[in-house]
């Protein structure tokens, strides 16, 4: 009987060290993999998918025998177990998935070959790969939902930390395939792979917030014809005009931003909501008004984004030898641009308009590393500082629910999003940091109570500002306080359906005003908020127990906002 146990014992171990083993290994070589597939090495990116996907079928063959299931099977004892079989078929769907079928088109994975020294980009290679990019971002999606699914908490923290590498490792990938795949659909359409495309760029300015980001700032023309973009224009926003014929966006955004901001007719207010769409739409017809020229489409971007990129093609030098850097664009362009030209509004403008140049100047040439670019524009875009709307149909529905669409949804699933619109005139959105809190009861019933905290807070220091810095006061905008103290309007979206049962800013019940837009429900209400203040609304509302995970963007500001969700989701009720 003991010499039965011991070889029991010692046929466990062997399995637990072939499991662990293969799994690591597997872990490693899929990694490898994925660095030689994005280096353009198919040789070595083929070796290494071999490599994980023998180790990997020989940690599944441990997993499945039958002492491994018996000890699995025992409380407490077997949770490393539960843990190391889900990720060792994890690893091994990654290799056979996705990484064996990308190995074909690693040149399109790796930008320094996609892109050329001039920066152009290869077309017909995007369009040739999109089918397989197209099957292998699906099935890295489906992976990584997988793999969040899997609880690697574990009391062996190798199993554990394993885990959480192979997770972030899929999340990785995972994003850059949906990314590269969504590439290839669109850009040889939109970068003139059969016929020259034109686009309307706006700089925006998170210092005066607007719903997609900020105030246009500037703006330029880009051009794109078979994979090279070039500038056509660049331009100042006072080269635009005060008002233009207006366009017709529907009853609820006419009701919402019509006599209050004259949004479509308005370049200052073009983007006053957060659907970006919206903003192609309405700037796309002021182009058109101002100058003959129909647009292809509509991008924005803002300093935050450019800070990024500056970080990975290096500072830009001015003509008066100043250098632009990635540490200090946004500060420069958003806040000390102000204070060093107070008196000089035309000047100040000139300078913004000088950096742009000289950003797209360095951007356009050569690039030493690629996919570093490749990354940060991807930041920038995750993070809701890019945006881009075609007025094609077919490239827009592409667009269409990716983080780059920047779009407010108009399905039933719960969501909650924090707008803030600058109420004065004034640039002193530049210090507004903006929290939201989403939480919900449980799934029971056809609706359940929930609750919206939203918090805005003035950084602003203690200290005088340019009058066009702390804003312009008239009739309808007075406010009192220090200097400093900002006035804005916060708007609050709901889920489609959902009514308020009680309203209160810093503990005070209040009435707010409402709106619609998208089938989302709106609460908004003027903020003064002085320096140093945080000020709260929370909503309590009752909403329809909709299926799907919780949404929440933030809005992109200057100071990075925080979302805090605990919604359960009732997919499954």
């Amino acid at each position: 009987m003991a010499v039965v146990l011991l070889a029991l014992i010692a046929w466990f171990g062997w399995t637990v060290f072939t499991a662990y083993k293969g799994l690591s290994s597997a872990r490693d070589d899929a990694l490898a993999a994925r660095t030689a597939i994005l280096a353009g090495d198919a040789e070595a990116g083929r070796g290494h998918v071999a490599d994980a996907t023998s180790a990997s079928t020989d940690a599944l063959d441990a997993t499945e025998s039958p002492i491994w299931k018996a000890v699995a099977a025992i409380p407490g004892l077997g949770s490393p177990l539960d843990v190391v079989g889900p990720l060792t078929g994890l690893v091994h769907d990654l290799t056979t998935q996705v990484l064996q079928p990308a190995v074909d088109v690693g040149a399109v994975l790796n930008p320094s070959e996609l892109r050329a020294d001039d920066g152009t980009i290869d077309l017909g290679a995007l369009r040739e790969a999109s089918p397989t990019l197209e099957q292998v971002s699906a099935s890295a999606t489906a992976l990584n939902q997988r793999a969040e699914s899997i609880d690697t908490d574990s009391y062996l923290p190798q199993v554990t930390d394993a885990g959480d590498s192979l997770k972030a490792q899929l999340d990785d990938l995972s994003g850059l395939l949906t990314n590269t795949s969504l590439a290839s659909k669109i850009l040889p359409d939109m970068l003139g792979e059969n016929s020259p495309k034109s686009y309307f760029l706006a700089f925006q300015t998170n210092a005066e917030s607007r719903g997609t980001g900020g105030l246009m700032g500037g703006f330029a023309i880009i051009d794109a014809d078979r994979g090279k973009i070039s500038l056509d224009a660049l331009a100042k926003n006072s080269e635009l005009s005060a008002r233009y014929d207006p366009i017709d966006l529907g009853p609820d955004f006419a009701k919402a931003y019509g006599n209050q901001y004259n949004a479509t007719a308005n370049w200052q207010n073009a983007n006053v909501s957060p659907h970006f769409p919206y903003t192609g739409e309405i700037l796309r017809s002021i182009w058109q008004q101002e100058s003959g020229q129909s647009v292809d489409g509509v991008l924005a971007t803002d300093p935050v984004a450019l800070s990024y990129i500056l970080g990975v093609v290096g500072p830009v030098t001015l003509a008066d030898g100043e250098q632009v850097t990635s540490d200090n664009v946004v500060n420069l362009t958003q806040s000390e641009a102000y204070f060093r030209f107070a008196d000089d509004n035309l000047a100040r403008k000139d300078y913004l308009q000088q950096i742009a140049a000289r950003v797209f100047s360095k951007v356009e040439g050569k690039i030493n590393d690629a996919a570093g670019l490749l990354d940060a524009i991807g930041r920038g875009v995750s993070e809701g500082h890019t945006a881009v709307w075609s007025a094609d149909p077919a490239i827009q529905s592409v667009l269409s629910g990716t983080k780059i669409a920047h779009e407010v949804p108009d399905d039933p699933a719960p969501y909650a999003a924090l707008v803030v619109n600058n109420g004065a005139g004034g640039k002193l959105d530049y210090y507004l940091e903006r929290d939201i809190t989403y939480t919900a009861s449980s799934c029971v019933g056809d609706t359940r109570t929930t609750q919206i905290t939203a918090s805005v807070t003035n950084t602003a220091p203690p200290q005088d500002y340019p009058r066009y810095i702390a804003g312009r006061q008239n009739e309808t905008t007075a406010y009192e306080g220090p200097p400093g103290t900002n006035r804005s309007v916060v708007s609050v979206f709901t889920t489609a359906g959902s009514t308020l049962t009680k309203a209160s800013i810093d503990g005070q019940q209040v009435f707010v005003l409402t709106g619609q837009e998208r089938g989302h429900p709106i609460f908004y209400t003027p903020f003064v908020v002085e320096p140093g203040q945080t000020k709260t609304l929370v909503l309590d509302l009752v909403e329809p127990t909709a299926p799907g995970a919780a949404r929440v963007p933030l809005q992109p500001a200057t100071i990075p906002g925080t979302a805090t969700v605990d919604v359960p989701d009732c997919s499954g009720s």
